[in-house]
């Protein structure tokens, strides 16, 4: 009986640990398999192997269809956005001799015709939007699908500043507006031309949205790691819960709809800085006005 027992038991020791192998080596090979089908699918890839129609085949069949299907909609995304920038190309190529031409004949009637002299610059600041939307469009295209690229190196922020005033100094005496850039020897890493035109679209922005005889004062502080440049203006000021939308495209307040501009402007300065592994920060209160703080790798 004892023996009977012990053979018994011994049986069963023995076909619990040889299912257990079974088992646990099934279960390591699926994981295994699961494990390379996630690593294939990182790379933008996936084995299309054989669906097998077991049971404990599932979990790996279930994976499969999902990474199949998240795979298709990447590519279908990619597709899409390439299109999208083929358009804006094209659209950019097919637009830049008419727009041409309007500024060209405008100017021409501006010079003899002094009865329709509102209406003609109003025909040439219309044609001068039109110009800025195509051209920041086709920017922003570029700079997305990674035709242009930034090549940052190490420059005098003094350069950077000297361009943005240059470029604007004409437009803030036309609004009485005083621009002060603070003399600096500091260096940053960055792109000279694509970051002029982010911190000049945020200077743009200063003049804009400030009323005539207000200041925009550019300063600019030196961490351990970043270079932070302040544009400081008297402006309207931004509410606090619109400051996160000001960075999406085409967003414009209600409160400023009065004011030229297509809300392309922040959405591409954000995404040049972001691109150097910079960032922006703002601090604004409606009436009180706003700084924009532009953060630049050292």
């Amino acid at each position: 009986m004892i023996w009977l027992i012990i053979t018994v038991l011994t049986a069963f020791i023995v076909s619990g640990a040889f299912w257990y192998v079974v088992f646990y080596k099934r279960e390591k090979r699926l994981l295994s398999k699961l494990q390379e089908m996630i690593d294939t699918a990182k790379g933008g890839e996936l084995n299309r192997t054989e669906i097998s129609e077991e049971k404990y085949s599932a979990l790996e069949n279930s994976l499969k269809q999902y990474l199949d299907e998240s795979l298709l909609a990447g590519e279908n995304r990619q597709k899409q956005k390439d299109m999208i920038q083929s358009l804006i190309s094209d659209i950019a190529h097919q637009t830049l001799t008419p727009v041409s031409n309007l500024k060209l004949y405008g100017q021409i009637l501006s010079e003899g015709n002094e009865d329709n002299k509102e209406v003609v610059d109003t025909i040439l600041e219309q044609t001068e939007k039109l110009e800025f939307l195509i051209d920041s469009l086709v920017n922003l295209s570029r700079l997305e699908s990674g035709i242009i690229s930034v090549c940052p190196k190490m420059i005098k922020i003094s350069d950077l500043l000297k361009q943005v005033k240059s470029q604007y100094i004409e437009k803030s005496k036309e609004k009485k507006i005083d621009i002060s850039v603070s003399d600096t020897n500091f260096e940053a890493m960055y792109d000279l031309k694509w970051t002029a035109e982010a911190v000049g679209n945020i200077v743009d922005n200063a003049i804009k949205y400030t009323p005539k005889g207000g200041t925009v004062d550019i300063t600019v502080q030196e961490y351990s790691f970043f270079l932070r440049i302040d544009i400081k203006d008297t402006g309207i000021g931004i509410e606090e819960e619109e400051i996160p939308k000001i960075f999406t495209r085409f967003y414009r307040s209600f409160t400023v709809m009065d004011q030229e501009g297509v809300g392309i402007g922040l959405y591409l300065a954000r995404e040049i800085i972001r691109v150097q592994k910079g960032y922006i920060k703002v601090i604004s209160k409606p009436g009180e006005g706003s700084v924009f703080s532009v953060f630049l790798p050292r």
